[in-house]
């Protein structure tokens, strides 16, 4: 049997090479999309600007006691499919890296049915991150 990988993914610390220099928004197809430029330089040497896509927004959630409940959650947009999911983060910790597992469902008149779980690393000190 095959992995599937769909619907998942990994962030992990930027390269030493990789800046963010602008952001602003595209239009596309008639759709404002929100985009991040990020300065880098390839194996050989090349200088490069790579365009990155807002695909939605995590807010910090009040748990109210609730220690199963998402750290993070927010409206994720599939842009493909043109519907509206639902994101939400826990943080997590490994090896002294934290990250931050998510989990991606979809928006079924008020009810949300998980689709997959994916998991963004993000490899940095407890100090540069926002939790």
């Amino acid at each position: 049997m095959a992995y599937d990988n769909t619907n998942t993914g990994a962030a992990f610390k930027p390269f030493d090479s990789m800046k963010m220099i602008l952001q602003g928004k595209i239009n596309l197809e008639g759709n404002d999309r929100k985009v991040v430029l990020v300065a880098d330089t390839t194996k050989s040497g090349m200088k490069i600007i790579e365009v990155y896509q807002k695909v939605g927004v995590l807010f910090e959630n009040d748990k109210r006691g609730n220690d199963n409940a998402p750290d993070y959650s927010g409206p994720m947009e599939d842009y493909a499919a043109r519907t509206q999911m639902q994101i939400a983060g826990w943080k997590k910790q490994k090896d002294d890296n934290n990250y931050l597992s998510m989990q991606i469902s979809q928006k079924h008149g008020g009810q949300q049915q998980a689709q997959q779980v994916s998991t963004a690393h993000l490899d940095v000190d407890d100090d540069t991150i926002p939790f």
